[in-house]
C-alpha cells in the first residue's frame, strides 16, 4: 500500500460529519489491496467491511470516516455570501481566508471571507471571530448561487496533500484519514495470515458525538473493539506529557475506559515484533470512539491505537508516514497473535 497516495485520496474525498457517503468510493479504491469492499449502512452512514466473515468472535476496528467542516445556514441576498455554522471542532483562528469546497448540487470552490486588519473593528482585531460570524464567498451573485447551494449543504476545507521532508506529509483531515489508512494497512498485512473475524468500520459522526461507533459496537458480536485515531505530536506550546515525538511510532492508549489486558496485549505484540511505540496515559475518557464502544450493548473490551499528528483540526495537519505504518503493524501483530 502506498500510504502517501492513500492519504491523498482519502483527504480529498467529501465526508463532513453526517455526509460520510462521499468517502465510500475513495475508501474502496484504497481497500482493494486488502481484498475488501466496504458498504455503507442506511442508518447513520458507517462504512463497513469484514474479513473472515464466517468466523465468530474476533476484533472490531473503529476509525472514524467523518471530517470537521461547516454547514450552510443561509445565503445573504445582498452579497451572495454563504452564512455558515461549524460542524465539529473547527479552529476559528485559522478559518478566515481558508479555501473550501461547498458541496451543493455540484462541488463549488470558495474562500472564507476575511476582513483586512486595516478595517477590522478594534474589538475584533485581536481575537478570532466565531465561525458562525464568518461567511463564504464562491464568487457567485445571489441570483445564481441560490440555484446551486441551499441551507444544509456541507462545506469542507480544501488543500492539496503536501509532501514534506523526512517522510512527512501535511493535509487537511489527517484526523482521521491517518487512522483509516492504518486500519486498511493492518487489514492488508493480515490478509491470509489470520482466521479471526476482523470487522473494519469507518465510523460516522465521531466529530459530533461518536454516534457511529456507538451503533457499530452495539450490533457487533466481536468481544474486543479497538479505536484507531490521531493524537497530539510534540510541538511548541504542547505539553511533553500530552504528546509524542513524530517518528516515535504507534501510540498505545492507557486510560480508565481502556481495558488493561488489551493495551498490555498491544504493547507486548509491538515489543515482540520490534515495532516502535509510545504509551499515552490518560486519567479520563479518551475523546475517541473507544469511549462509547466499551459500553455498547453488554460491553466490550476496548483498546486505543493512535497516530501523532501536528496542527490538529487545521488544513495543515502533519503526520509522519512511518508512524502510520507502525500503528498498522502493531494492530496486525496483536490481532494475529494475541487478540481474542
Amino acid at each position: 500500500m502506498n500510504l502517501k497516495e492513500v492519504l491523498k485520496v482519502l483527504t480529498n474525498a467529501p465526508g463532513v460529519s453526517g455526509c460520510e457517503g462521499g468517502m465510500l468510493e475513495a475508501v474502496n479504491r484504497c481497500a482493494a489491496a486488502a481484498g475488501l469492499t466496504f458498504a455503507q449502512d442506511e442508518s447513520l452512514g458507517n462504512l463497513k467491511a469484514v474479513m473472515n466473515e464466517e468466523a465468530e468472535g474476533g476484533v472490531l476496528l473503529l476509525a472514524h470516516a467523518d471530517k470537521i467542516g461547516c454547514i450552510v445556514t443561509e445565503i445573504d441576498e445582498a452579497t451572495g455570501f454563504l452564512r455558515i455554522s461549524p460542524i465539529g471542532g473547527v479552529d476559528a483562528r485559522i478559518a478566515p481566508a481558508a479555501r473550501v469546497t461547498v458541496y451543493g448540487k455540484s462541488p463549488l470552490p470558495g474562500v472564507v471571507v476575511s476582513t483586512p486588519p486595516h478595517l477590522a473593528k478594534p474589538e475584533d482585531a485581536k481575537k478570532a471571530l466565531p465561525v458562525d460570524r464568518l461567511t463564504v464567498d464562491c464568487g457567485v451573485p445571489y441570483e445564481e448561487i441560490r440555484a446551486l447551494v441551499r441551507p444544509g449543504d456541507r462545506i469542507q476545507f480544501t488543500a492539496p496533500l503536501l509532501p514534506l521532508a523526512g517522510g512527512r506529509v501535511a493535509a487537511p483531515y489527517l484526523d482521521n484519514c491517518a487512522g483509516a489508512a492504518a486500519a486498511l494497512l493492518a487489514a492488508e498485512l493480515l490478509r491470509g495470515k489470520t482466521d479471526k473475524r476482523v470487522e473494519l468500520v469507518l465510523t460516522a459522526q465521531e466529530e459530533t458525538g461518536k454516534r457511529g461507533a456507538a451503533t457499530a459496537a452495539f450490533v457487533s458480536n466481536c468481544p474486543t473493539a479497538i479505536a484507531i485515531d490521531t493524537t497530539f505530536a510534540a510541538a511548541p506550546g504542547v505539553k511533553e506529557s500530552e504528546s509524542a515525538p513524530m517518528g516515535s511510532g504507534a501510540r498505545i492508549g492507557v486510560s480508565p475506559i481502556v481495558t488493561r489486558r488489551v493495551s498490555d496485549g498491544m504493547i507486548a505484540a509491538a515489543k515482540k515484533a520490534e515495532i516502535p511505540y509510545t504509551v499515552e496515559v490518560m486519567g479520563r475518557s479518551t475523546g475517541t470512539d473507544a469511549d462509547v464502544a466499551g459500553i455498547a450493548g453488554c460491553g466490550k473490551a476496548v483498546g486505543l491505537m493512535s497516530i501523532p499528528i501536528r496542527n490538529m483540526h487545521t488544513p495543515a495537519e502533519t503526520v509522519q508516514l512511518s508512524d502510520i505504518e507502525a500503528a498498522a503493524k502493531a494492530l496486525a501483530a496483536y490481532i494475529a497473535e494475541g487478540a481474542e
